[in-house]
C-alpha cells in the first residue's frame, strides 16, 4: 500500500515536489532493510532504525504508522494502522498539505 501511495504522490500535480516519503524500520537493522527493500521493491528510501529512535522520538509504538511532517517537524497528519487504499491515504494527505 506504501509503494502505491508513493507513486501516487509522484504523480500528484498539487503534491508532486512537496513530499518526500521515507520509511523507518523500526527494530531492524541495515541487511534486513535491504532485504525488505528488494523483496518489496520499494520505491522509496528506508532507513534501518535498529534501536526504534524514531518510536521514541515521537512517542509512539504501534506499527506501522504514516506521519506527514512538515520542514519544521510540526506534525501535520498522523494515520496508525495499514490503509484502506492509497486513494483515502492520499486523499487525507491532500487536506493537510499546503
Amino acid at each position: 500500500m506504501l509503494n502505491a501511495l508513493a507513486k501516487s504522490l509522484e504523480k500528484d500535480a498539487k503534491l508532486k515536489g512537496k513530499i518526500k516519503v521515507l520509511g523507518a524500520a523500526q527494530g531492524q537493522d541495515a541487511n534486513n532493510v535491504k532485504m525488505w527493500k528488494g523483496m518489496y521493491k520499494v520505491p522509496f528510501a528506508l532507513v534501518p532504525d535498529k534501536d526504534s529512535k524514531l518510536g521514541k522520538a515521537l512517542n509512539f509504538s504501534p506499527y506501522p504508522v504514516s506521519v506527514v511532517m512538515d520542514k519544521s517537524g510540526k506534525v501535520l497528519w498522523v494515520h496508525i494502522g495499514s490503509f484502506e487504499s492509497a486513494d483515502e491515504a492520499l486523499k487525507a494527505i491532500k487536506k493537510v498539505v499546503k
